[in-house]
């Protein structure tokens, strides 16, 4: 069973998608836009941007979540991803009424469009593939909030007993945690031993 933030960052996927599609059709298809002033162009699309922006870094909270091992790449996807797109925003609202053409600040558009497309797949493998270690505890918490509701409503017995499966894999997973952690404090202990060694023998 998928996971609820996996779904809803598939549903933002899906949104994101949709956004990019139709800033290609709208804007960037429309020759219209590549003579229009700059005023014009900003008002056509701002709302597109803006929309794209909350959406991309909505995404990006959530891959953040589901795979923190990948952080320097997600955070360097999002950064291409946006960066375009300030520039084009930027670029639009300095040339505003100078009677300049739009056609070269469509450029960066278009390097948005081309940049969301690698964030994109990015955040599709992370949905694919999130952390398992992640997932592990993001399913036991649903689980556990799905019991604190069942738990106010009349439940079956086979329901009682699935919870009490669900229970034990709760504690379960606690003393794994656990010893993760007795086995991360010998190996700082051995490895302060070394260098202890180490600075002995430089000493000398």
């Amino acid at each position: 069973m998928k996971l609820l933030l996996v779904k809803d960052l598939e549903s933002k996927i899906s949104h994101l998608e949709e956004l990019l599609q139709s800033i290609s059709r709208e804007i960037l298809a429309n020759v219209f836009y590549e003579s229009a002033p700059p005023s014009k162009l900003l008002a056509d699309s701002e709302s597109y941007l803006n929309t794209l922006k909350n959406i991309a870094e909505e995404i990006k909270d959530i891959l953040l979540i589901l795979s923190p091992e990948r952080t320097p790449s997600i955070k360097r996807e999002f950064r291409g991803f946006m960066h375009p797109v300030n520039v084009f925003i930027k670029a639009l609202k300095e040339t505003e009424g100078t009677g300049v053409s739009s056609k070269d600040t469509l450029e960066h558009l278009k390097t948005a469009i081309r940049q969301g497309q690698g964030f994109l797949e990015l955040a599709k493998d992370v949905a694919k593939n999130p952390s398992k270690s992640i997932s592990e505890v993001l399913r036991l918490k649903e689980m556990s909030e799905a019991k604190d509701y069942i738990s106010r409503i009349y439940v079956p017995e086979a329901v009682y007993l699935r919870l009490e499966y669900f229970r034990r894999s709760l504690e379960s997973f606690k003393a794994h945690v656990s010893s993760l952690e007795r086995s991360a404090r010998e190996l700082l202990k051995y490895i302060s031993k070394i260098e202890e060694e180490i600075s002995k023998l430089q000493r000398q």
